[in-house]
């Protein structure tokens, strides 16, 4: 923080007179801005929970829950079972399927990771399911979506569109407000393709981790990349990801990558709900 104002100092200074009463609030609220992204960028793991529950409670005022507590409890069985297989089996893992015919999936900070109706209809087994399950779990893993909301908190920063005063509980709860209400719709946000590319493969790897063939992870995906683009239920996956066709081509380096279980091998259980 020193730094970022005395860099802010400096060049206030190197401004010509008329200038420096004009730029000097949009530098305090450039250096505001660089302090809250930097306390997103340190944010523990406590606050990112706290912070994914009230993402999750907003998001889930645009999509219902599904109404079927066998299939809520299963897909948090499989659920739980993939993410104990990542590098954060610790955070508090939920799982659930919401109503909507669009195909998606779309992860929460903290540990939700939510599955539309539409997406439970395309899988043909379990491993599919594990294969989607740990692309979102990948996503929480690598705090993909912090590091978006990071991004946007800067650029807005910099707009003078983030609160010009700090409230009265502090940076930290201005920074959890703008998180929370900004991270509300996730599910309409596209992360770069580096960041799809990583959680494809950790989908793949986690799904061979837990037992599950990592091939269905493949199948799946060219038979979603077979699929009419134009295709309603396919307009929100490909607002917030890249081509299916694309994405097959990566998956099949990650099954390339795999050691000790290699395609073809592992289980492919049926899927223990009936789609609707």
């Amino acid at each position: 923080m020193r730094i970022a104002v005395l860099a802010a100092c400096l060049v206030f200074a190197a401004l010509p007179a008329a200038a420096q009463m004009f730029n000097l609030n949009a530098i305090v609220d450039a250096v505001k801005g660089v302090a809250k992204s930097q306390e997103v960028a340190s944010m523990s793991e406590a606050d990112e929970i706290a912070v994914g529950k009230e993402i999750a409670a907003r998001t889930l005022g645009s999509y219902r829950l599904v109404r079927d507590e066998k299939l809520q409890r299963y897909l948090n069985v499989v659920g739980l079972w993939v993410a104990l297989q990542s590098e954060r089996p610790d955070l508090p893992w939920r799982f659930a399927a919401v109503e909507s015919d669009q195909v998606n999936a779309f992860a929460v900070p903290g540990g939700a990771v939510l599955i539309t109706a539409g997406m439970l209809k395309l899988l043909s087994n379990e491993a599919e399911l594990a294969c989607v399950v740990g692309h979102e779990v990948g996503h929480v893993v690598r705090k993909h979506h912090l590091a978006l909301l990071q991004k946007e908190l800067l650029l807005q920063s910099g707009a003078k569109a983030v609160g010009e005063a700090v409230t009265s509980g502090g940076p930290k709860d201005e920074v959890r407000k703008f998180l929370a209400s900004e991270g509300a719709e996730l599910y309409a946000r596209s992360l770069d393709r580096d960041s799809e590319r990583d959680a494809d493969g950790d989908g793949v790897l986690l799904a061979a981790r837990a037992g599950y063939d990592p091939a269905a992870c493949l199948l799946f995906m060219q038979r979603v990349a077979g699929m009419k683009q134009e295709a309603g239920a396919l307009a929100s996956l490909y607002k917030t990801h890249p081509q299916a066709s694309e994405r097959a081509v990566d998956v099949d380096k990650a099954l390339a990558r795999l050691e000790g279980a290699a395609p073809g091998e592992g289980a492919r259980p049926a899927l223990a709900f009936k789609s609707r």
